[in-house]
C-alpha cells in the first residue's frame, strides 16, 4: 500500500480547548485510519462532543494541532471550507431547513458548494435518500417527518456531498426510543460499506458492535481506548468501569460510590 493509503485521515496531536477558564480538553492524542469506525463515549460535560467539533473547526483549538485528511485546519491560513467539503457532519439536532422539501435539503449544497447542476444533484440526492429508505419522501418538508426520519434525512443530505469521513455528534440522543433503530441501522450500513466515521455516541450495543475501536474520554483526557470488546467488555480503569456501570446497569448502579 501507499503511504497516502495508509495516512491517518485524522489526525489529532496535543488538543487543548479551553471555553475562558475553563479547560474541557487537556491534551488528546487521537488518530483515525481510513474506513475505521471510532465511537467516542463518556459522561456528559468529558469533552467528547468538543472534540468532535474541533475535528471540522466548529470548535478552535487552544493547542495542539489537528489534520484531516492530509490538511492541518489548525492552519490559521487554511481553506477551511474546502476540507469541510469532504466531511460530512450529523448533530444532536437535525438542523434542517423548514422551508425547503427533503429533496431541495439534500440539493442546495451540492449545488452551491460543489456547484453541481440541478439534475445531477437531484439524482445524486435520491440515490442516498433511498440509502436512508426515505426516497419516497422527497417532496415532503420536514415537519411532515418523524424525528428519526429528519435525521435519516441529515444523513443523506451529508453523504451527497461524497465525503470521506462523517461525523456524527449523539445523532440519537434527540429521539424518541423506538425511533433510534432506524437512524442505527443506516450508520451501520455505512460502516459496513468502508466509511471512515468518527461517533461521540451512549449507544453502547452500537458502539460494541459496529466500532473498530472505543475511545473513553472523561475530564477532557481520553482515559482508555481500544477494542470494544476490551473497553465495554472488560474495561481497566477504574472511571471506565463506574462509567459503564452506570449507563449499562443504572438502577443499581445509583447506589454506589465508588469514584
Amino acid at each position: 500500500m501507499t503511504a497516502q493509503a495508509t495516512a491517518p485521515v485524522v489526525d489529532i496531536r496535543g488538543l487543548h480547548k479551553s471555553f475562558g477558564q475553563r479547560e474541557v480538553l487537556k491534551g488528546v492524542d487521537l488518530t483515525i485510519a481510513p474506513g475505521e469506525v471510532v465511537c467516542v463515549i463518556g459522561p456528559s460535560g468529558s469533552g467528547k462532543s468538543t472534540l468532535l467539533r474541533c475535528v471540522n473547526q466548529l470548535e478552535t483549538a487552544s493547542a495542539g494541532s489537528v489534520e484531516v485528511l492530509g490538511t492541518e485546519i489548525t492552519d490559521p491560513d487554511v481553506d477551511i471550507d474546502a476540507v469541510r467539503s469532504r466531511v460530512g457532519m450529523v448533530f444532536q439536532g437535525f438542523n434542517l431547513f423548514a422551508h425547503l422539501t427533503v429533496l431541495e435539503n439534500c440539493t442546495v449544497a451540492q449545488r452551491k458548494v460543489l456547484r453541481r447542476p440541478k439534475e445531477e444533484a437531484e439524482r445524486i440526492a435520491l440515490e442516498n435518500l433511498e440509502r436512508v429508505g426515505l426516497g419516497d419522501r422527497g417532496d415532503a418538508h420536514p415537519h411532515q417527518l418523524s424525528g428519526g426520519q429528519q435525521q435519516r434525512v441529515a444523513i443523506a443530505r451529508a453523504l451527497a456531498m461524497d465525503p470521506q469521513l462523517m461525523l456524527f455528534d449523539e445523532p440519537t440522543s434527540a429521539l424518541d426510543p423506538e425511533l433510534v433503530g432506524d437512524v442505527l441501522a443506516v450508520m451501520r450500513a455505512l460502516a459496513e460499506g468502508g466509511m471512515t466515521m468518527m461517533v461521540v455516541t451512549h449507544e453502547m450495543a452500537f458502539a460494541r458492535d459496529v466500532a473498530d475501536r472505543v475511545v473513553f474520554i472523561d475530564g477532557g483526557v481520553i482515559v482508555e481506548e481500544g477494542a470494544p470488546a476490551d473497553v465495554i467488555g472488560n474495561p481497566q480503569h477504574p472511571r471506565t468501569q463506574l462509567f459503564l456501570q452506570r449507563v449499562l446497569d443504572p438502577t443499581h448502579a445509583h447506589g454506589t460510590t465508588t469514584d
